[in-house]
């Protein structure tokens, strides 16, 4: 896939009901040494994270004839960490962006002057690598967590700093992800031991309002929360909530906010499955992002795709790559017109959601404005994409006509797409291919067919990158 061809859409406040949704690659660039760890883009600000232990800090400017200026600030790279950052996370007007890394530290800054407004380690006896942070919606708490079971809450004023409040514990392995409802009540925490916990902010119980302990097979990687609420059975309206794991899976889940009886500091919830999985990445997931304007989801795995949902009808609604890079993060711009991407080898990429009636060639670029502060600026790095079309037949799986990464054998002796095959039969009980019943749904790797796609996409890796 080259990123321009058609796939089935949906609705939910995304594309057209019936209608593709299209990506165009309008920009890539090398911001960092090292892998990106992390991208966020509020506003007219974006920031990036890294191993090289910088964080890089962006400024857009006037957007007109399908361009976007795009400067660094005078005071970016930042350099506080010594050791890798591992997430970063804007408040919502973008003034304010926490990082933690693995030193065991959460810093906060000021986007508009680059300074550091206040700093705090993470409150164990121990130095704890951090993995990951975030500010509420409000701005007033920050969150994070790492390698250990504890998960710390700060109040978070500009003039007073990081007030610790509570040491949330109950995880038994490393905290992978954390995002506040965007009331501030809840706080949620996600583990590499599979379990997904959430906390009261308000009356800042000991215990954990819900546990899900098994909520993916190998463990947690990352997670999110909708800024829409949506509406369950019972009437009751629901926070959208989204998380990744080493399953190769998405799951989506409700989370229903209420009152402890009696005692109205405090706060009661549920935390219910809220659809079927998203299959279609075919190793771990590295981020999982909200739209801010429509109800739209990006993920983005290990196996070098990343994937734009419906959340609501639980359906793709566009995949590009697979990609020479993976990506480590990835989210929508603050009107949801482009998405950004974080790489391996340091790289950050930018696509152009393209509108009803919007034309490839509307979309030029987004410039990158040369400054002596920044490595590499303005340096195009294009990205190299696996063209479906030049593929073998037999390299396709029947269902998705796209290259296959996990091919399987099904009953009938045709090799599908493992996450498509699943998808189709949790739905019909005949051949994709035949359209006859099938006795079996039980289909095996096809480990011969799996080598030779390999060794052929490895190859059009190579003949790209010295074209």
């Amino acid at each position: 896939m080259n990123g321009h061809g058609k796939v089935p859409g949906g609705g939910g406040g995304g594309a057209a009901d019936g209608a593709p949704l299209r990506l165009k690659v309008v920009s890539s660039f090398k911001a960092h040494a090292n892998d990106v760890t992390s991208v966020q883009w509020t506003g007219n600000v974006m920031a990036s994270g890294s191993a090289d232990k910088t964080i890089r800090v962006w400024k857009t400017g006037g957007r007109s004839a399908g361009q976007v200026e795009l400067h660094e600030m005078s005071y970016s790279p930042m350099r506080e960490h010594y050791y890798h950052v591992q997430c970063l996370h804007f408040s919502s007007f973008g003034n304010t962006l926490a990082t933690c890394a693995t030193d065991g530290k959460v810093v906060l800054w000021d986007t508009l002057t680059g300074s550091q407004i206040t700093a705090a380690n993470f409150p164990l006896p121990a130095l704890m690598a951090l993995r990951c942070c975030r500010i509420s919606s409000d701005s007033r708490l920050v969150a994070a967590g790492g390698d250990g079971d504890a998960v710390a809450l700060w109040s978070f004023d500009r003039t007073q700093g990081l007030t610790l409040l509570k040491v949330f514990h109950g995880h038994e392995a490393t905290i992978t992800c954390v995002c506040f409802s965007h009331d501030g009540a809840f706080l949620l925490s996600g583990s590499s031991g599979a379990d997904i916990r959430v906390w009261d902010c308000r009356g800042l119980q000991d215990h954990a309002l819900c546990v899900w302990r098994d909520a993916h097979d190998l463990g947690c990687t990352c997670m999110d929360m909708a800024a829409y609420r949506v509406s369950i059975s019972n009437g009751d309206a629901a926070f959208h909530v989204a998380t990744g794991g080493y399953d190769n899976t998405i799951k989506l889940w409700h989370l229903i906010a209420g009152k402890s009886a009696g005692d109205r500091s405090s706060s009661s919830a549920k935390f219910l499955p809220g659809g079927a999985p998203l299959l279609g990445h075919s190793a771990d997931i590295c981020s999982v992002r909200f739209a801010n304007q429509t109800k739209l989801l990006i993920s983005c795995s290990s196996d070098r795709t990343f994937i734009v949902w419906d959340p609501i009808r639980s359906c793709a609604l566009k995949r590009v790559g697979p990609l020479t890079k993976y990506a480590r993060s990835c989210c929508f711009s603050s009107d949801d017109q482009y998405v950004m991407a974080g790489f391996s080898g340091g790289l950050v990429g930018f696509w152009k959601i393209l509108t009803d009636g919007e034309e490839d060639s509307a979309v030029q670029s987004i410039t990158v404005g040369r400054d002596s502060t920044m490595m590499n600026a303005g340096r195009a790095v294009p990205f190299q994409f696996l063209d479906d079309t030049n593929a073998p037949e037999e390299f396709l799986c029947p269902i998705t006509q796209e290259i296959m990464r996990e091919p399987v054998v099904a009953e009938d002796g045709k090799s599908y797409e493992k996450a498509a095959i699943s998808l189709w039969f949790q739905k019909h009980d005949t051949s994709p291919h035949t359209n006859l019943p099938v006795r079996s749904k039980v289909v095996l790797l096809n480990l011969n067919l799996k080598a030779l796609i390999s060794k052929w996409s490895l190859l059009q890796e190579r003949t790209a990158s010295e074209a």
